[in-house]
């Protein structure tokens, strides 16, 4: 009998060590979004960029809610990043001018004003680039104008979008 107690307990220490485990190892939702949405969106997140390519289109077709607010400028982004990843520039600018508009118009529409937070700097850069590789230079340096008048920058980006606007210039 002490035996059967002992596998027993031993069966169901494995079973919440089993499940605690699994909770540990699930992700948390940062915004509400739909399901389609996360996956896409972790999927992003996992640098699996031909999988957000394939995904997004079918996520931006799905109709606005309450909390379309909140995930849509964040998949355009994603998709847009994605797409320059995988060298296509010219259709990645609608995503990315997209994105950050509507990242834009949420931020005021909260209280925040309209500069660029550091995070979104990094997505005006990769903008930039996307002009400057469709030979887009005036709006390339535009927008690495807007990267650099951002407020906290972080150095090294400003360092490379200076770069960027010097070769910009010299290719003129």
């Amino acid at each position: 009998m002490t035996i059967f107690i002992s596998i027993l307990i031993a069966v169901l220490a494995g079973g919440v060590w089993a499940l605690s485990l699994r909770r540990l190892r699930q992700r948390r939702q940062l915004i509400a979004a739909p399901k389609q949405v996360s996956r896409t969106l972790r999927a992003y997140t996992g640098g699996r960029w031909d999988a957000v390519i394939a995904r997004a289109p079918g996520c931006l077709i799905l109709s606005g809610g309450a909390d379309d607010g909140e995930w849509r400028p964040a998949v355009e982004l994603a998709f847009g990043h994605s797409l320059v990843q995988r060298d296509r520039c010219a259709e990645a600018i609608a995503h990315l001018e997209r994105g950050l508009l509507l990242q834009s118009a949420r931020r005021q529409a909260h209280g925040g004003d309209g500069s660029p937070t550091a995070a979104e700097a990094k997505m005006r850069h990769m903008l930039g680039y996307a002009y400057a590789a469709t030979y887009q230079a005036s709006a390339a340096i535009r927008e690495y104008r807007r990267v650099l008048a951002t407020p906290g920058l972080d150095p090294a980006i400003g360092t490379r979008v200076t770069a960027a606007i010097a070769a910009l210039d010299q290719s003129d």
